[in-house]
C-alpha cells in the first residue's frame, strides 16, 4: 500500500486538493476541512498555474513527459537525429539507452556532419552490430587535435559489421605501413577515401596490391582529392572485376605517366561505367587510351584551374600570353615524356596535357575492320566490313574549361554518339552557332554551353 503525505492547508469550504497517483499518474481529489484563516497559507504569487482547461471534465491527464511516449514513437524521432545526438541521448537513463541502440537507427550511419576525432570515434563502437550497411566519418586534418585511424578500429568494423556495403573514410591520414587495403572490411562494395592523406607508402609496389582478390565485390572507388594516388595503382584498380564507378577527380599526378593508362584500359576496366578524371592534367592521350573501355556511360573531364585559358569565341584570336609554370613533382623534374602514336617526345609545354578535339573525336568513334580471308589467282578476298564502335554506350560527356575543343567536336558527337543523352561544353572554344546545330540534329541530347548562363 502506498502512502501519501499532503500538506495542510487551510482552504474555503467546501474546497479540494489534487494530487498525482504514482501508480496509475491520475490527479485524484480530496475534500478538505473548513478552513480557520481569513487567507489561505499559500498567496497568489506561489500559485502554480493551472494546466486543466475549465471545459475539460476528464481528469485524466498524463504529465508531458518524453519518457511517456511510446518506443515506436520515440524511434521515429530518433532517426532525425545524427550518431553524435544518438550517444549523448543514450546517457540520459537506461530505457533512453536501450531505445537509441534499436537497430533501425543504426543500419546506416553517417558521422560526417563535424570532424569526429579518434578518440570519440572509439566510443561509438559499442553500438556497432553485424545489421550496419552503411558507415561513413569523416576526420580534420588540419585539427591540433587530430589522430590517423587505427587498425583496432577497422579490427571491429570487420569483426562487427560483416554486413557492410559501404565504407566512407574522408579527410583522415592512414599510415601505410600500419593500415594495409587488406585491413580494411572485404564485404564492402563502396569504398571512399576521399581527401585522406596515406603516408609511409612502399615505393616498389602499390598501396592497392592485390585488392582484387581482398575485395571482389567492389563496384564503387572514389579517391577525389587523393594527392598521394599515382598512375601505376591504375594497373591494380583495373583488374576489380565489378568495379562500375571510378572517381579520380583532383588527383594531379595521374599525368606522371602515359604507359600505366595505356595498359590499364586496354586490358582492364572489364565493368567500368563511370569515370570522373576532373581537375586533372591528362592529355588526349590518356583520354583516347579509354576509348576502348566499351561499357563506359560517363566521363567526365574538366581543366584544372591553374591551367584554363577560358575564352568565348566571340572574343576573337586571344593575346600571346607568357608560358605557364610547369609543376614540380615530388622527384624535382620538370620534364615530362609523352608516347605519342609511337614517338618519345618531351612535353616542353605543358599545355600538350590539355584536352583537344583530337581526344573527343576518339570517343564514341566508328572503326573500319577487314580482314583478308584467302587469294586466289590475283584476286583478294576480304570478310565484309565489321564496324567496331568506341565507347557505345556514352551517355554523358562533360569537357568543361578546354580551349582546344571546338564545333568539331560538336560535328563528331553528332554524328557518332548515337546514345548520348548529355553534354556539357562549358567554357570551350565551341560556338553559338555550333550548339544551335547541334541541338538541331540531336534533339533529345540536353548540352550546357557557356552561352546558357546568365
Amino acid at each position: 500500500m502506498f502512502q501519501y503525505s499532503i500538506t495542510n492547508f487551510y482552504l474555503s469550504p467546501p474546497c479540494y486538493v489534487f494530487f498525482v497517483c504514482p501508480v496509475c499518474r491520475r490527479k485524484m481529489k480530496v475534500k478538505r476541512s473548513k478552513s480557520r484563516s481569513p487567507e489561505p497559507s499559500s498567496s497568489n504569487e506561489y500559485k502554480r498555474p493551472r494546466i486543466i482547461d475549465s471545459d475539460q471534465k476528464n481528469d485524466d491527464q498524463l504529465e508531458s513527459n518524453l519518457l511517456n511516449l511510446s518506443d515506436d514513437v520515440l524511434l521515429n524521432i530518433m532517426k532525425y537525429l545524427n550518431p553524435q545526438d544518438l550517444m549523448a541521448l543514450s546517457l540520459c537513463c537506461q530505457r533512453l539507452e536501450q531505445v537509441t541502440r534499436d537497430r533501425t537507427l543504426w543500419s546506416s550511419v553517417d558521422f560526417r556532419k563535424s570532424p569526429i576525432m579518434l578518440e570519440d570515434l572509439e566510443k561509438y563502437v559499442k553500438f556497432f552490430r553485424p545489421w550496419i550497411t552503411k558507415l561513413r566519418i569523416r576526420g580534420n586534418l588540419q585539427s591540433d587535435r587530430y589522430q590517423g585511424l587505427s587498425q583496432s578500429f577497422f579490427t571491429a568494423i570487420g569483426e562487427i559489421c560483416n554486413r557492410l556495403k559501404e565504407l566512407t573514410v574522408e579527410e583522415y591520414a592512414i599510415d601505410g605501413n600500419k593500415i594495409q587495403i587488406t585491413d580494411f572490411p572485404k564485404m564492402i562494395e563502396t569504398l571512399s577515401l576521399k581527401g585522406c592523406d596515406l603516408y609511409h607508402l612502399q615505393t616498389n609496389k602499390s598501396y592497392f596490391f592485390k585488392m582484387e582478390l581482398h575485395m571482389p565485390n567492389l563496384t564503387c572507388l572514389i579517391l577525389s582529392n587523393c594527392e598521394w594516388f599515382t598512375p601505376h595503382s591504375l594497373m591494380v584498380i583495373s583488374k576489380m572485376p565489378k568495379l562500375k564507378e571510378l572517381r579520380l577527380d583532383s588527383c594531379h599526378r595521374l599525368s606522371e605517366c602515359l604507359a600505366y593508362a595505356s595498359l590499364a584500359t586496354k586490358f582492364g576496366f572489364k565493368t567500368l561505367e563511370v569515370l570522373d578524371l576532373r581537375d586533372t592534367a591528362l592529355g588526349d592521350s590518356e583520354i583516347s587510351c579509354f576509348k576502348s573501355t566499351k561499357t563506359l556511360t560517363h566521363l567526365y573531364l574538366e581543366c584544372p584551374p591553374m591551367l584554363r585559358k577560358v575564352r568565348r569565341p566571340s572574343e576573337g584570336t586571344p593575346p600571346h600570353e607568357p608560358p605557364m609554370h610547369r609543376p614540380v613533382f615530388e622527384d624535382h623534374n620538370l620534364l615530362q615524356l609523352l608516347v605519342d602514336e609511337g614517338n618519345l617526345m618531351p612535353r616542353h609545354n605543358f599545355e600538350l596535357c590539355l584536352i583537344s578535339d583530337r581526344a573527343v573525336c576518339a570517343l564514341g568513334s566508328y572503326v573500319c575492320d577487314q580482314r583478308i580471308l584467302n587469294s586466289i589467282e590475283g584476286m583478294i578476298f576480304v570478310e565484309e566490313d565489321r564496324r567496331i564502335v568506341n565507347n557505345p554506350n556514352l551517355k554523358a560527356l562533360v569537357v568543361r574549361y578546354y580551349p582546344q575543343v571546338t564545333n568539331q567536336s560538336l560535328v563528331h558527337l553528332a554524328a557518332n554518339a548515337s546514345s548520348l543523352e548529355y553534354l556539357d561544353v562549358t567554357g570551350t572554344a565551341v560556338t553559338q552557332e555550333g550548339v544551335q546545330t547541334f541541338r538541331s540534329q540531336k534533339p533529345g541530347v540536353e548540352i550546357l554551353s557557356s552561352f546558357d548562363e546568365t
